[in-house]
């Protein structure tokens, strides 16, 4: 065989890898996406014996019942009730963005109606990125827990009132407390006043470290700290009625990196007689405004933390005597929802460490581990580290 012969075949081949190689990586990118198939079915009446237009207006429908099943399924009832209008304008009004493909399985026409059914493909991790960019918090994900740092003045008072100050304070102000109603009510988890022996004594402005600070060790992932205030408000109503006005301004911290993810700036006006009175009313309708636009904020960033893998460390201690019990765990911890991988990286006499690649924080990874149980051992999670969860089996 000639050189030139030699060449040519080498060539053809070289080709044909490359063609291979390429066709795989196509396959392996289509196949990593998420994609879901849903039978849906969808209704039209047909107008003026137009069968035609009449079809086509029951897929439309059919399409976009099957987007509004997969937003439903990946939400709580709770998240679509309240943020609906949101839902609707960003994702279900742009449903062609998330249809990959569909097919009419057939139809039925009766008197002027038409009803199809269709098999429709919808792009479910487009539909997540987009739930989690507008904030919107994904069924079964992983809260951040929040404690609220915010100071208040009421119409008729010299001076704020908050509780790490030099007084200790048994319940939270108006402010504060309608903040807190607000997120917990959206799923959020919020950390209660701690039980405090003495005062703190910390200044109403304290330094924003020393809060971020102060957060952590009382267990929160996000602090949300400002200052509400209520006055007369420079408007009345007519007929003598009297108005008042209430502003909040408050921010929100990533306990861990202490930057900030989120502020937010409301107000809120009452008409009442009573300043005290109205001043109140004032404080808690600015709290539910302001909880309401902070709960957005923050779930935006948490889930696209969330969305990120990071390598922690797992360190279980006594596992001598009781290798099947750590099996179970080890098997649990790898059926958890984000948990891409997991390694085992050492085995002594009575320790054992892996490295698992998860979407979130270690936090949200020992929280979803908490909900598991186990026959004939339990787990005590004593510490919890941004990159590391050390773990002891409690063997019964």
């Amino acid at each position: 065989m000639s050189d030139r012969n030699t060449m040519k075949i080498w060539i053809k081949r070289s080709c044909l890898l490359v063609v291979l190689l390429l066709a795989w990586t196509s396959s392996y990118g289509a196949d990593s996406r998420v994609v879901k198939q849903l039978n849906v079915l969808g209704s039209a009446v047909i107008h003026e014996k137009n069968l035609a237009d009449g079809r086509q207006n029951a897929v439309n429908d059919a399409l976009a019942a099957a987007v509004g099943q997969v937003v439903m399924d990946m939400l709580t009832g709770e998240t679509v009730v309240r943020r609906f209008q949101q839902i609707n304008d960003s994702i279900l009004a742009e449903r062609d963005n998330y249809i990959q493909n569909y097919r009419v399985l057939t139809e039925s026409v009766s008197g002027t109606t038409v009803r199809t059914l269709v098999q429709v493909d919808i792009a479910a991790d487009r539909v997540s990125r987009d739930l989690s960019r507008l904030g919107l918090a994904l069924a079964g994900a992983v809260y951040p827990r929040i404690l609220f740092m915010v100071a208040e003045r009421n119409v008729t008072d010299a001076d704020f009132s908050y509780w790490w100050g030099d007084r200790r304070l048994r319940s939270r102000t108006i402010s504060e407390g309608a903040l807190a109603a607000t997120l917990k009510s959206a799923g959020f988890k919020i950390v209660d006043l701690p039980d405090l022996s003495s005062p703190l004594s910390l200044p109403v402005n304290a330094p924003e470290a020393d809060m971020v600070a102060l957060a952590g060790r009382l267990g929160a992932d996000v602090l949300v700290t400002g200052h509400g205030t209520a006055a007369a408000a420079p408007n009345t109503m007519g007929g003598g009625g009297n108005a008042y006005e209430a502003v909040l301004e408050a921010r929100a911290f990533d306990v861990q990196t202490g930057q900030p993810i989120g502020r937010t700036r409301q107000k809120s006006v009452i008409s009442g007689q009573d300043e005290v009175a109205g001043g109140r009313e004032a404080l808690s309708g600015v709290g539910v405004l302001a909880g309401d636009d902070l709960a957005q904020k923050i779930m935006a960033v948490w889930q696209q933390e969330q969305d990120r893998s990071a390598v922690i460390e797992i360190a279980v201690a006594g596992t001598g005597g009781h290798i099947a019990n750590f099996v179970r765990l080890r098997t649990a911890i790898a059926s958890l929802s984000g948990v891409n991988e997991l390694k085992m990286k050492e085995m002594s006499a009575d320790r054992a460490n892996m490295a698992v690649t998860y979407q979130g924080s270690a936090r949200s990874l020992a929280d979803a581990l908490l909900l598991k149980t186990f026959s004939g051992f339990g787990i005590d999670i004593f510490e919890v580290a941004p990159e590391a969860i050390r773990i002891r089996l409690v063997n019964q």
